[in-house]
């Protein structure tokens, strides 16, 4: 057997037979040995053999006879040292027995002596051990010595624990405790809970009940069976519960974080806990939530649209996205987070991309911002987009922010203003354009009107001569058009007829068609006369035949109508004015192609704004517009009331008939024109002087040579300007009549020449026989009284 303890051992030793006969044994001295070491007592071996611990046998002069392996081993020297030499040779042992004060101590009756010392050994670590010492009969001691040195550092390490379980608890914002189960007795309570409830921690030690009265009544039967299950089940566990401070008030969100401990049988024998108070934390997490919620909606109600792409586990997903992208991506409803990239559409990962079409899924990691206009079609919308890398903490590139705004109203509004611009450009283009051939036109028409009058019908050339001239009336109108398209005035409503207006329009609405389409007129004979502009209704008539222009396609037919119906005002049409039942109505009626399209969405800078433009003019000619709904052939109908014939005056042309033997003075920078002038006129009697600038006619009117008695004046002269050569005639002739020749002719433009002294005016292209009347009418109205 091995004796391991150290009380029994000795017990067992001093009991013993071989022990009591070595007690009555005489043991010769050193001297009487021959000063060699003790012999050692073969009885004993066994017994030092047997035991684990150090045994060490020494005589009255303090030398070693015996020592067992044990305790070399202790005394820090090699096996067989020990015996022979003085307890005083081995530095430790003689620590040890210094420190017990063995050897005065078994002086006189003491025979047993039991001691614990701690020393330090030959390297300076502390040795602890326990000292038990029997003095034989023969004056020999008997030494057992047990290392208790692992119980010592065992001891420091629980108290070091011990300690920085105390700091810990002392230092955690909750209550920590301890406590020995089953009996549920509190063996340890951190002084947090004086701060969290009122309460001394001694007090909790002392007094059960305080324990249990931290919970709030209404949870304690719960709390304690949760916690006796929980302690049952050996796993850690929380137990949530509404405490009680001890001024009575309530501790709502508390959390008991409990740790079983099992000891060496196999149930918990105590379970340390921590008491939190989770206030802060649920107040800062329902905060989180409102500032979530809040930046939801910050992030639904701003214009701008929002997207954030991240990477997570290494897969590009949507983290963010605002009903406003979505409204524009035209989706049901905004992404869903943790959606894939992959699953986005076509618009928003070519918006991630940059506008640029690359791989389907774009890199979220770059470094690069961008700031790009994208158009997406069907329908149409124009956005201005802003990309930029997403950062973490650290500064790394985990996405992609876009941000998107849509400009469409704007890009659009720029377009009308570009085309726009183009259009007044070109306006000015055909204005010279129509001008410069409009005395052409005039030449040509003069010239043929002279030739007609000077052959009969019989004659050859008579026909020849009026085809001539009825082609130059011809295009004398498109002429007039493209000179009324390039100017800027106000809307004149002057008498017209809507047939004659439709036939001058025929080249360009037929241009505005598909080449294979066929434009056909059906126009109702002697409809009465219209207030209105004849510019404003050819506009209305191209806008509309543009509007059906894909309805018809290739090989399709537009018809134009005009009839007398007798329709009333729509009552969203009628302003406080009588129902008119009388009425013009102008219908577009269409037969598609074989290549027509049957649904096709005008494009966005058209669509609404055309369709507007021609209601405003049909409404300042007091009309109205109608679109027939269903499958009706008829596209648009355009409704005209009809003015009463007192309201509409009579066009009647000026006798071509009249003669004078005036002088004339012509003032035209148009060779042609000159020519006819004098020409046309010297063949009625007048004296024709032709000049080419305004200051050639001044010069004339200072020196008086030849005498003027009317004068025939452009607007559109090289140098001085036509009106300014009529102020200058004002002050040089005061009463001489002056009729103005221009192509651009409205009424305000007229009455600003009569306001500067005009008496008269003609419209280019214009025939001789105009002139001719005109000079008549200005002579004899301005022809000074007899006296």
């Amino acid at each position: 057997m091995r004796f391991t303890g150290l009380r029994s051992t000795l017990q067992v030793l001093a009991a013993h037979p071989l022990i009591v006969g070595l007690s009555s044994t005489r043991h010769p001295s050193p001297d009487e040995s021959g000063g060699g070491p003790p012999p050692a007592d073969p009885g004993l071996m066994p017994f030092f053999e047997a035991t684990a611990d150090a045994m060490i046998l020494f005589g009255p002069d303090f030398i070693v006879g015996m020592a067992n392996a044990a305790a070399h081993r202790l005394m820090r020297v090699p096996d067989g040292q020990l015996p022979g030499r003085s307890v005083l040779e081995s530095a430790l042992l003689a620590r040890v027995l210094g420190d017990a004060n063995v050897p005065q101590r078994l002086r006189g009756s003491t025979s047993v002596l039991r001691d614990e010392v701690t020393v330090t050994d030959i390297e300076g670590q502390p040795l602890q051990c326990q000292v038990e010492a029997l003095r034989l009969a023969d004056g020999r001691v008997l030494l057992h010595l047990q290392d208790t040195s692992a119980t010592l550092r065992a001891r420091a390490t629980v108290r070091a624990a011990d300690g920085l379980q105390r700091a810990a608890a002392e230092a955690l914002p909750g209550v920590a405790w301890t406590m020995a189960l089953p009996e549920e007795r509190l063996l340890d309570v951190s002084p947090a809970a004086e701060r969290l409830f009122g309460q001394q921690p001694a007090e909790l030690l002392q007094r059960h009940e305080a324990w249990d009265e931290l919970v709030h009544p209404g949870d304690r039967e719960r709390v304690r069976a949760e916690f006796r299950a929980g302690v049952a089940a050996g796993r850690p566990f929380d137990v949530h519960f509404t405490g009680v401070h001890r001024d009575r008030r309530d501790l709502p969100h508390l959390v008991n974080h409990v740790v079983p401990v099992r000891g060496e049988r196999a149930w918990a024998e105590r379970a340390h806990g921590f008491i939190e108070d989770l206030s802060a934390r649920d107040a800062l997490q329902q905060e989180l939530a409102e500032a979530r919620a809040h930046l939801r909606h910050i992030l639904d109600s701003i214009p701008t649209g929002v997207l954030v792409a991240r990477l997570r586990r290494g897969r590009a997903e949507v983290a963010l996205c605002n009903r406003r992208l979505a409204e524009m991506l035209r989706l049901d409803e905004p992404i869903r987070p943790g959606t894939p990239l992959s699953r986005a559409t076509p618009d928003l990962l070519r918006l991630l991309q940059g506008g640029g079409a690359g791989e389907s899924v774009p890199r979220l990691t770059s470094e690069q911002a961008e700031e790009y206009v994208a158009e997406l079609r069907e329908p149409l919308r124009v956005l201005r987009t802003y990309t930029g890398p997403l950062r973490d903490a650290g500064g790394a590139v985990v996405g992609r922010i876009l941000t998107a705004e849509d400009v469409t109203a704007g890009w659009v509004m720029q377009r009308r203003l570009t085309q726009a611009q183009k259009m007044e450009s070109m306006g000015r283009l055909a204005g010279g354009v129509a001008h410069d051939f409009n005395n052409l036109l005039g030449t040509i028409l003069g010239f043929g009107t002279m030739l007609l009058e000077q052959t009969s019908a019989p004659d050859p050339r008579h026909e020849a001569a009026a085809q001539i001239v009825r082609a130059t009336e011809r295009a004398s109108r498109l002429t007039r058009a493209l000179l009324d398209f390039s100017r800027s005035a106000r809307f004149e409503r002057l008498p017209l007829h809507l047939n004659q207006v439709i036939e001058d329009a025929y080249q360009v609405l037929r241009s505005a068609l598909d080449p294979s389409a066929s434009l056909t007129l059906r126009l109702e004979p002697d409809l009465p006369l219209l207030l209105g502009d004849s510019l404003l209704l050819q506009q209305v008539l191209v806008h509309l035949a543009q509007e059906v222009r894909e309805r018809i396609g290739a090989g399709g037919t537009l018809t134009l109508v005009t009839r007398l119906v007798e329709q009333p005002r729509p009552p969203e049409e009628a302003l406080g004015a009588g129902e008119p039942r009388h009425a013009v109505a102008l219908e577009l009626r269409t037969t598609a192609g074989g290549q027509a399209r049957r649904a096709v969405e005008p494009a966005p800078d058209r669509a609404g704004l055309t369709l507007t433009i021609v209601e405003d003019i049909i409404r300042a000619h007091g009309g109205w517009l109608v679109t027939p709904a269903g499958t009706d052939e008829t596209a648009f109908r355009a409704v005209f009331p009809v003015d009463t014939a007192e309201e509409a005056p009579l066009l009647v042309p000026a006798s071509a008939t009249a003669r004078g033997h005036e002088t004339v003075l012509v003032v035209d920078d148009e060779p042609g024109l000159r020519a006819l002038a004098r020409t046309g006129l010297q063949q009625r009697g007048f004296d024709v002087v032709a000049v080419e600038t305004g200051e050639q006619a001044l010069e004339i009117l200072r020196l008086g040579e030849p005498h003027v008695d009317v004068m025939l004046l452009d607007l559109t002269l090289p140098g001085i300007s036509g009106e300014r050569v009529l102020r200058e005639v004002r002050k040089l002739t005061p009463g001489l009549p002056v009729i103005i020749a221009s192509g651009y002719a409205t009424v305000e433009s007229q009455s600003s020449w009569m306001a500067a002294g005009a008496v008269s005016f003609v419209a280019k292209p214009y025939r001789i026989q105009q002139i001719a009347q005109k000079l008549r009418e200005a002579l004899d109205r301005h022809q000074p009284l007899p006296s």
